[in-house]
């Protein structure tokens, strides 16, 4: 029989927040207390976040480095494209219950599975209008058939979604 793979969450996480078609978001979660497309005071005009184009997911990022796993809920607010406020708080814990992260099954035979990722995998929180969308980011070592050579592929994929 087959070995099957699971690769997990280890003791820490990168997080990303990318905002679409909504305004004055704020994350809470851990340490951080962060805001995008904000503004300073009431009488300011909106500052609203340009629209999702094509492109835009293959070029995630979580910039914002190495958070404990899962550390504490995460709170979320803005507005959307009316200026409706929405609010929302979960627990990476309920999204992730057994701490796995999806990999792509076409490269199971290339994977260092040794040590599978580089880096610290990334969660990416996306905002589009009254959307909330969540992603995981692992960068996996493979190597280059026909050779001994390593390649690192960025991999990501949606695993939560949640209308408002």
């Amino acid at each position: 029989m087959e070995q099957e793979h699971v690769i997990r969450f280890g003791g820490s996480h990168d997080l990303g927040l990318r905002i679409y078609d909504a305004s004055d978001a704020y994350l809470r979660y851990s340490n951080t207390f962060t805001g995008s497309h904000t503004k300073e005071s009431d009488d300011e005009p909106r500052d609203v976040a340009p629209s999702k184009k094509p492109g835009d997911e293959e070029n995630m990022r979580a910039t914002m480095l190495a958070y404990p796993i899962f550390a504490g809920p995460v709170r979320l607010s803005w507005h959307d494209l009316n200026d409706e406020p929405i609010e929302y708080t979960f627990d990476f814990n309920d999204i992730f219950p057994d701490k796995s992260i999806p990999y792509p099954k076409e490269l199971e035979d290339r994977i260092i599975w040794e040590e599978p990722l580089d880096g610290d995998p990334g969660i990416i929180l996306e905002i589009i209008d009254r959307t909330l969308n969540i992603y995981t980011l692992v960068d996996l070592d493979t190597l280059i058939p026909g050779t001994n050579n390593i390649k690192s592929v960025r991999y990501h994929e949606k695993v939560f979604t949640k209308e408002f």
